[in-house]
């Protein structure tokens, strides 16, 4: 059996363009349950329609460059060449011309210029692009491009190494127009026009980002074997409301992550006006981000760590009430001593946490002198809980009041963040090394798929210059009215 296929292609330049195509199947394979189109016959067709396409396409706009406005007469062509575009139904090869500055406008101006560069710089459509970078921040490479070639008519030529050029090349411009925008279009941190009211205690009000560090191994160029990244997750402040935009950098700088934060409340509706609450972990990197946000920022230790330092501490002391025989003053109530210490820091008493702390320091003490190693463990424990507890006293709240009122009180976003960002493309499963500059272009291409923006970020441009610059007159020409006169 055999098919003919034609196509035709029609416009007002270069006038009437056919293909054909022939597609021939045996009958003898229909009883084999070979019916219709395979994945190999519509990948014949789309490169030959993409050929098509893109050459009359190419054909058309050579003919419109070549056309000069001011004196109405076409410009000559200096030479031909060959140049090849990669689309995602296959690449192209088309007819390239220099084309020669206009003589009669610009006549002490020799210059030529191939005009097609104009058209995808990268030798590739901004489609294939996008989907390169989008199926690379969320797969290994090679496994990538097998899924690529195994469904669109793409060469062997697209390797690996050619979607992680392109991976990085569009994370470099990402990072490049979050800079322009963010000095071209500032996020506001004084504006008070808040979209909703002011209601007192209302959880919707509330801006939240939740930021923790990722550790990535470091490759051969960089000098220590890991290297730290800030990924966060802007949102409200509701229990249950949208978790919000991801955002994730290597710089931990107080200007990039102020930068970077703002940008993504924008996104959320933050106009200046509300309370912004940042929740972390306590390391001093985070510490950074509270105090570069516009006030009120408030900045809050997330309960969980708390929790998970004092929960050693609980296992070991309810051990040793249940299986001592022998019990004396400080054990027998060593179970709920440690109870009412964490009762006290839900709470926000962190005074009254620190005093028993104190005292539950000094009790093991004389313990471990005895040579008790339950004791000696629990006096390390405290140690370590009283050292972080001063180091973040004024970041530690009454969590229970918090947590009644329906405010978030746990980083629980940006542990999700960094599992979905970092963890799930570049430590738990790929065991590969990343420069600080690699992981920093990977985390911005997958941190704007994951939040949905890849396109529109891409498609920013910064707003155009309202003055004209003072040399612009000697490269303009001359119309030919003015020049008559």
């Amino acid at each position: 059996m055999r098919w003919k296929i034609t196509i035709e292609g029609l416009d007002e330049f270069t006038g009437r363009d056919t293909a054909e195509m022939v597609i021939e199947k045996p009958f003898s394979r229909l009883s084999e349950g070979e019916i219709g189109l395979s994945i190999s016959d519509g990948k014949s067709i789309l490169a030959c329609l993409q050929q098509l396409v893109v050459k009359q396409q190419c054909e058309a706009y050579v003919l419109t460059s070549r056309y000069c406005t001011d004196c109405q007469t076409f410009r000559r062509i200096k030479d031909y060449g060959k140049r090849k575009i990669r689309t995602v139904y296959g690449r192209v090869e088309v007819s390239n011309p220099r084309i020669m500055n206009c003589r009669r406008c610009l006549p002490y101006f020799y210059d030529a210029s191939a005009v097609l560069r104009d058209i995808c710089p990268d030798q590739a459509t901004p489609e294939l692009m996008e989907l390169s970078a989008r199926m690379g921040s969320l797969m290994p490479y090679r496994k990538a491009a097998d899924v690529l070639a195994e469904f669109l008519p793409i060469p062997s030529t697209e390797s690996f190494m050619t979607l992680r050029h392109r991976t990085m090349k569009l994370g470099d411009r990402l990072d490049e127009k979050a800079r322009q925008r963010a000095w071209f279009e500032p996020p506001s941190s004084s504006e008070r026009k808040q979209a909703e009211l002011d209601l007192p205690n209302d959880p919707e009000r509330e801006f939240v980002v939740s930021i923790d560090t990722a550790h990535v191994r470091c490759s051969r160029s960089e000098k220590a074997r890991t290297f730290e990244i800030a990924v966060a997750r802007c949102g409200r402040g509701r229990r249950g409301s949208p978790p919000g935009h991801y955002f994730a950098t290597a710089d931990t700088s107080r200007r990039e992550l102020r930068s970077r934060a703002l940008q993504a409340l924008q996104h959320e509706g933050y106009v200046g006006r509300g309370e912004v609450t940042v929740i972390s972990d306590g390391a001093e990197i985070m510490k950074r981000l509270p105090r570069a946000l516009p006030k009120p920022t408030a900045h809050i230790i997330d309960w969980f760590h708390i929790a998970m330092k004092i929960q050693p501490m609980q296992q070991v002391a309810d051990h040793i009430v249940r299986c001592r025989d022998e019990w004396t003053n400080e054990t027998v109530i060593l179970d709920e001593e440690i109870r009412a210490l964490k009762w006290k820091l839900w709470h926000g008493q962190v005074d009254r946490a620190m005093q028993q702390l104190e005292e539950l320091i000094a009790d093991m003490a004389m313990l471990r002198e005895q040579g008790d190693l339950s004791a000696g463990r629990i006096w390390q424990l405290a140690q370590a809980l009283l050292t972080y507890i001063r180091q973040n006293k004024a970041a530690i709240v009454d969590y229970g009041a918090r947590y009644r009122s329906g405010h978030r009180i746990a980083s629980s976003l940006a542990e999700s963040a960094v599992d979905t960002l970092v963890a799930r493309r570049m430590v738990k499963k790929q065991q590969m090394q990343w420069s600080l500059k690699g992981a920093h272009r990977m985390l911005q291409v997958r941190a704007a798929v994951l939040n949905g923006d890849l396109n529109k970020r891409l498609a920013w441009q910064p707003p155009e210059p309202t003055h004209r610059h003072h040399l612009a007159w000697m490269f303009e020409p001359t119309p030919p009215l003015l020049k008559a006169a």
